[in-house]
């Protein structure tokens, strides 16, 4: 008897929230930047009934907001929203990293070195979305491996709204490529110790918040409330 191969049929409407998404998070459209349904319609070839299912998830993770008589617009973070959304980070991944630890397989490891071998290459934009993707596919793997499906849903959505602030600007850090620094996270799950994977979860987190401030003092940006990100 054959087997039948069905295909996974991706609506019109999670093709347009996945691609907003994703251009939201690596800053493609900008914080702050209005949009309204037209463009959108123009843009991704679809009618109304997709198109505002899409931007009803957007809303409801965070990323974009309404303005009334105008349209739409991508969620502003402030400093605050960004130390926020570190703690959250800290708190929830290095949980799943302790729960993950004694559940890992071999299949698992090889599959974190290969999403974390994937280079940034400073100054190609369609680089950038391979490289994102990779990124939090990383640590949603992690999540998942955990087996807390709160977790993982808070891990993504925290993701979904930091990453524009991981990777913003990094055309000024002057040339070169940039990888993600995992190597202690999938030393520390290898040996399946919890509490070494919780640890280097969090210090990775730390120092890519540091990355962000320290991009953020040389570009000039405003800096209010920066003695709270510790």
């Amino acid at each position: 008897m054959s087997k039948i191969k069905t295909a996974v049929k991706v609506s019109l409407g999670e093709r347009v929230y996945e691609d907003l998404r994703v251009a939201i998070a690596l800053g493609e459209i900008p914080q702050g930047q209005v949009f309204n349904e037209a463009d959108l319609i123009a843009r991704y070839k679809v009618s109304t009934s997709p198109l505002r299912e899409a931007l009803t998830r957007l809303r409801q993770d965070g990323l974009v907001r309404v303005i009334p008589r105008r349209g739409y617009a991508v969620t502003e973070l402030t400093l605050r929203d960004f130390h926020e959304l570190v703690q959250m980070r800290m708190i929830n991944e290095g949980a799943a990293a302790e729960l993950a630890a004694p559940r890992i397989t071999d299949q698992h490891i090889a599959e974190m070195q290969r999403l974390s071998s994937v280079p940034l290459l400073i100054g190609g934009a369609r680089n950038y979305r391979d490289f994102m993707q990779a990124n939090q596919a990383f640590h949603e793997l992690i999540a998942r491996i955990a087996d807390n499906s709160r977790l993982l849903k808070a891990t993504k959505q925290t993701f979904d709204e930091i990453q524009r602030l991981l990777f913003a600007d990094l055309s000024e850090v002057g040339g070169g490529d940039l990888e993600h620094d995992h190597d202690d996270i999938v030393a520390a799950l290898a040996r399946r110790d919890g509490a070494a994977a919780r640890k280097a979860v969090v210090e990775h987190i730390k120092q890519s918040r540091d990355r962000v401030v320290q991009r953020m003092l040389r570009s000039d940006k405003p800096l209010e409330n920066i003695s709270m990100i510790q």
